[in-house]
């Protein structure tokens, strides 16, 4: 059975949205190299981007449940234009918990690509046995993306001022957000 799933954007073009698998690595870190090229909207810097063995790690982990990744495909170039992924943490005290992080290309920014892979990917957590929490931090100023968590049902939890230097040596602080995703003490 696929996890494959096509939907049309709001511009009209469609993508396909499925799981990350093997294979994929390649095309997941030229995804990762756009995107951190293309903004500073993003928690890493271009230089600081994992290579593709620490993203085929990744995907090796995710049969095992020890890690999730969703990319969202345009069909025609085979190219990934966004990705939402969670990782798991590994200390006992914080195992019901999960911290997402997801992008978008630009050119598939504002047609509601990332709120489709937000539901999803929430969607998803919720039958994780083990996850009841998820987590994330985005930059203050990316309005957009905490509008989108926001109508996802994230909460803003607290600010860490000042806690990100942009290249051009300015300041931005990190707005904290979770949800729960399953009924206290499940």
């Amino acid at each position: 059975m696929s996890d494959e799933q096509r939907v049309t954007l709001g511009d009209g073009r469609e993508v396909i949205m499925r799981h990350s698998r093997q294979g994929d690595a390649e095309r997941v870190h030229a995804y990762i190299c756009a995107l951190g090229r293309s903004t500073d909207m993003i928690l890493t810097y271009e230089d600081d981007l994992p290579p593709i063995e620490r993203i085929q790690s990744h995907i090796d982990m995710i049969p095992k449940g020890q890690f999730y990744s969703l990319v969202a495909i345009d069909p025609e170039s085979g190219d990934v234009v966004g990705n939402a992924s969670f990782r798991f943490a590994v200390r006992k005290k914080l195992m019901h918990a999960a911290e997402l992080g997801m992008g978008v290309l630009p050119s598939h920014q504002r047609v509601g690509l990332g709120s489709m892979m937000l539901n999803r990917a929430i969607e998803d957590m919720k039958s994780h046995p083990t996850i009841e929490r998820l987590d994330l931090t985005v930059i203050a100023s990316n309005t957009h993306a905490r509008e989108m968590y926001l109508r996802a049902g994230f909460v803003e939890e607290g600010v860490k001022i000042r806690s990100l230097k942009q290249p051009d040596g300015t300041y931005d602080d990190e707005v904290v957000m979770g949800m729960w995703i399953c009924e206290l003490g499940r």
